[in-house]
């Protein structure tokens, strides 16, 4: 298994995860929370201002502004989690990150998550706050004219939905990215869904439950807010980076719609990172992959506003 040598370390350090299933609901949360929140932001990613507001009738959100004078593009980022754990706090590196790097005012959301609230409510979050945000983006320092959508895993997909959701009501956008995110409901028979089946990280079991815990019915899977992929359209969409890691059962699909939005005509930026595992950008204070794929999509960001 091609592991990055340092992460091998730092697994040989932990002990064995026993996957999603084994544990309750409550543990899960804690035990990710806990283990999230220790990890500490890169230092050389500065932010000038960082605070917690409620928008949108009260959705909870954290909003991080970059150094220089506004009024600044703005990029809504949503959380990873199998839509089922996460919060403002276990992915704020990314968020430092992407500002820094991208050079935009980053509003974090901190959506509804399942089993207690079941799709769509996720999607309807993300939607509602990108709705509010086209409106009141000034208010913040932003500027309306300069939206992006962005997230990792679960976060990658609400990104993506948001982006297919806004084409169809006019909502211009400059750009959504997608770290790791499957965008795919797991039934595609997929070499990496095979091979990393028993990870490192995400198991192939753990895809699983995190979907069946955010579906009320499984024929869900085929509405594109919930799957991206299985959309019946991809043309038209803001142009998106795709950022995966080589040892990840969700690679493929990742990888797949990449590709399915370059035959629709979408400008896309994909990239694989040798030797990563899934929710590898939460390292980004020192593991050099991690640093890698958030710059790859600072730049991204940053290049598609000044357009």
């Amino acid at each position: 298994m091609p592991v990055d040598p340092m992460i091998v370390a730092m697994l040989a350090q932990a002990p064995e995860w026993p996957g999603v299933r084994a544990m309750d609901l409550a543990t899960l949360r804690q035990s990710v929370r806990d283990s999230s929140i220790l990890l500490p932001a890169a230092e050389d990613t500065p932010i000038a201002r960082v605070e917690d507001r409620s928008i949108a009738d009260g959705l909870r959100t954290r909003i991080y502004w970059p150094a220089g004078d506004g009024p600044h593009p703005v990029t809504l980022y949503m959380h990873g989690g199998g839509y089922v754990v996460g919060d403002l706090d276990t992915q704020d590196m990314i968020a430092r990150a992407l500002c820094h790097w991208g050079q935009t005012l980053l509003v974090s959301l901190d959506y509804r998550l399942a089993p207690e609230h079941k799709f769509p409510a996720a999607p309807n979050d993300v939607w509602n706050a990108l709705n509010w945000l086209a409106v009141h983006a000034a208010e913040l320092g932003g500027d309306p004219a300069r939206l992006a959508v962005a997230g990792d895993s679960a976060g990658g997909n609400l990104a993506c939905a948001a982006a297919l959701r806004a084409r169809d009501a006019g909502l211009s956008l400059r750009a959504q990215v997608n770290l790791y995110g499957s965008c795919n409901y797991p039934s595609e028979d997929r070499p990496s869904a095979r091979e990393f089946a028993n990870g490192p990280i995400l198991k192939a079991d753990d895809v699983a439950w995190f979907w069946e815990q955010y579906l009320e019915d499984p024929a869900q899977a085929n509405n594109p807010q919930a799957s991206p992929y299985r959309a019946a359209s991809h043309e038209g969409l803001a142009p998106a980076f795709i950022g995966t890691a080589e040892c990840d059962p969700s690679r493929d699909d990742a990888e797949a719609y990449a590709e399915t939005l370059r035959q629709a005509g979408v400008d896309v930026v994909a990239k694989r990172y040798a030797g990563m595992v899934h929710g590898f950008a939460s390292w980004v204070a020192f593991l050099p992959g991690a640093r890698e794929v958030l710059q790859d999509a600072g730049t991204f960001l940053r290049n598609r506003f000044t357009l």
